[in-house]
């Protein structure tokens, strides 16, 4: 089963929080909220709006269908491509996933929630972060990458901003921008594991036209270790596991 989570931004303090989760099942979608959501700040979803719930649908819940462009607009074909998604039975939770899902008129994400390949392999999509505020010498770098091209992760422990911060450099150790905020947990718990020797941070995708969050699509790839769990953070727990019918 794949699923997605919801990611908000609360406008008091400024950071990010995991407040529901969205699994596709055999019959439809399942939603139900996380730990997260518990925030004073955060508001439930209109027709949702019972923490304690698990709500089904036969059809994508209209939160999520909100955030995907209409097939019929020439921008939904750019966004496949940006986000190097094979147009021929492409799923929805894959094009949240890796665009976001962002609107102007409000504080949510969506981010895929890691899975195990079959290789034993944890691997995540993503696009960089923060190309917009780099300084020249950066910017015109990002011009220069290669598809395929490898990069390196240096951890910021002190970034004034995010001590998780998680920076992404080329291999001659020009900063191109930041792992999203919501992997840094993950990286740094994956980098931090003493089974591991190695790890594969490529460039997937340039969109040279596309807007700055857009640009460079990468891919982190590595060995899953035993008994890993990704997204550790008991925000991202299941808030409840009661049963709502269907709407």
């Amino acid at each position: 089963m794949k699923s997605v989570f919801v990611i908000w931004k609360d406008s008091d303090g400024g950071m990010w929080h995991p407040v529901a989760k969205l699994t596709r099942t055999t019959d439809g979608f399942r939603f139900n909220y996380t730990k997260g959501a518990d925030h004073k700040n955060f508001i439930a979803f209109p027709r949702m709006d019972d923490l304690s719930k698990v709500y089904h649908s036969a059809t994508l819940f209209s939160f999520f269908t909100n955030r995907l462009i209409p097939t019929n607009r020439p921008e939904f074909k750019k966004m496949l491509e940006w986000s190097d998604i094979d147009p021929e039975g492409y799923d929805e939770l894959d094009l949240l996933g890796v665009s976001g899902g962002a609107r102007k008129t409000d504080e949510f994400r969506i981010i895929s929630e890691p899975e195990v390949s079959q290789r034993g392999q944890y691997k995540i999509r993503f696009f960089v972060s923060g190309i917009r505020h780099l300084d020249e010498v950066s910017a015109t770098r990002v011009t220069k990458l290669q598809v395929g091209e490898e990069l390196k992760l240096l951890l910021e422990d002190s970034n004034p901003h995010d001590c998780m911060a998680v920076l992404l450099a080329t291999g001659d150790n020009v900063p191109i921008g930041y792992c999203p905020k919501y992997f840094n947990c993950d990286i740094r718990a994956l980098l931090a594991e003493p089974e591991l020797d190695s790890y594969n941070l490529r460039v997937v995708k340039l969109n040279e036209e596309s807007p700055a969050q857009f640009r460079v699509l990468c891919e982190f790839v590595t060995k899953w270790p035993q008994g890993f769990t990704p997204l550790v953070s008991e925000e991202y727990l299941a808030h409840t596991t009661q049963c709502e019918p269907s709407i």
